[in-house]
């Protein structure tokens, strides 16, 4: 199983976070969702989606049957999942399962390094663009020293 997800930073605000049952269960979601639709015993299992149990995802997090069925009604009361119980097991679905994937293929490190070179390349443009906006001259008097001033100092 070579694929991975994105795990932004910004989840580190998200409502859940402090909650560590709630956010091992929707990670371990995260992880365990397929990335790829998949048969499952005549089941189609769309990109987001897995099959399991109260029992399996228990023993999988280490916590108690209790302890992931209050988290999944938590990440369902937000929105995060939908889960949908069958007869002898569960579908769970991530809702925004497309902000967590990937694109299903590692990328290499000169991709990486391609990525930040362009990235840093897009900020500074912006910063420059910004500040040579600010520091535009006016038909009548040139440059606007006041600002250059104001700017030099903090």
């Amino acid at each position: 199983m070579e694929a991975f997800i994105k795990l932004y930073k910004k989840m580190l605000l998200w409502e859940w976070y402090d909650d560590p049952n709630t956010c091992r269960v929707f990670i371990h979601c995260l992880l365990r969702a397929n990335w790829k639709e998949s048969r499952w015993h005549g089941v189609t299992l769309h990109p987001g989606q897995f099959i399991t149990s109260l029992p399996s995802l228990a023993e999988e997090t280490q916590l108690s049957v209790m302890q992931v069925r209050t988290s999944l009604k938590k990440l369902i009361s937000t929105g995060e999942i939908t889960s949908k119980q069958q007869a002898r097991f569960r579908i769970i679905t991530i809702t925004n399962w497309n902000l967590y994937q990937a694109d299903n293929r590692m990328i290499t490190g000169k991709q990486q390094d391609d990525n930040r070179i362009i990235t840093a390349d897009k900020e500074y443009k912006e910063y420059k663009n910004k500040k040579n906006k600010r520091y535009a001259r006016s038909p009548k008097s040139g440059i606007d020293y006041d600002q250059v001033a104001e700017d030099l100092k903090g």
